[in-house]
C-alpha cells in the first residue's frame, strides 16, 4: 500500500527531528535518516530539494510548534504572570533537546545565511512575544508606563545571556540565581 505524499513527508521530518535531538544536526546523515525511516534516499530528495531544506524544514517545524505550545499555554494568564512564565521557560534548568537544537542553529547560522535566516526569524517571534506581554501589561496598568520596545530588547539581551551560560553549565543554583536577577531586573523596569 502506497504511503500518501504529506504523511510520507511528515514522517521524514518527523525522523529527522528524533535523529536531530538524539545526535545533533551536524552529525546526522542522510544514510541515517533513510534507515530510520524506512525510506530510499530518492524519497528524501523528491520532498526536499537538498539536505539544507530538510534540515531548516525540521527545525522550522520544531521551533514554531514549541512558540505555538508555549504561547497557548500563557494565553489566559495575567501579564505578570505570562513574564515570569516566558522567563522561566526561556532558562533552561538542562541541556534539553530544544536547547541543544537551538544551540546547533546558532552554530549552523554562524557560517551559513539560511539557517541565519531561520535563526532571525525564530529571535524575532520570541521578541514579539515579549513585545505583547510587555505592551498588554503597560495598557492594562499592571506594568509602568515605559518605552516598551527598550525594555523587550533589554531583557531579551539579559534572558538570552543567561540562558548562554545555563546551556554550557546547567545547574538549579545558576538557574535560580538567573531567575531572581531578571525578576528582580522585572521589577525595577517594570513592575509597579
Amino acid at each position: 500500500m502506497k504511503e500518501n505524499p504529506d504523511s510520507l513527508r511528515t514522517k521524514i521530518l518527523d525522523g529527522a527531528i528524533s535523529l536531530f535531538i538524539e545526535k545533533g544536526i551536524e552529525k546526522v546523515t542522510t544514510r541515517e535518516l533513510t534507515e530510520h525511516v524506512g525510506i530510499s534516499r530518492s524519497h528524501i530528495y523528491h520532498y526536499f530539494r537538498d539536505w539544507q531544506t530538510l534540515c531548516i524544514e525540521a527545525l522550522s517545524v520544531v521551533m514554531l510548534a514549541e512558540l505555538k505550545e508555549f504561547t497557548e499555554e500563557i494565553a489566559l494568564l495575567h501579564p505578570q504572570e505570562k513574564l515570569h512564565t516566558l522567563v522561566r521557560n526561556y532558562l533552561p534548568d538542562t541541556q534539553g533537546d530544544i536547547w541543544q537544537l537551538y544551540g546547533s542553529l546558532w552554530q549552523l547560522a554562524a557560517h551559513n545565511e539560511a539557517y541565519a535566516e531561520l535563526a532571525r526569524l525564530m529571535v524575532q517571534k520570541w521578541l514579539e512575544l515579549l513585545a505583547e506581554i510587555i505592551s498588554a501589561g503597560i495598557h492594562t496598568g499592571v506594568f509602568r508606563s515605559t518605552n516598551a520596545g527598550r525594555v523587550t530588547r533589554q531583557l531579551s539581551a539579559i534572558m538570552n545571556g543567561y540562558s548562554d551560560q545555563l546551556i554550557v553549565m546547567p545547574s538549579a543554583e545558576a538557574r535560580q540565581e538567573a531567575m531572581d536577577d531578571i525578576l528582580d531586573f522585572v521589577g525595577l523596569v517594570l513592575e509597579k
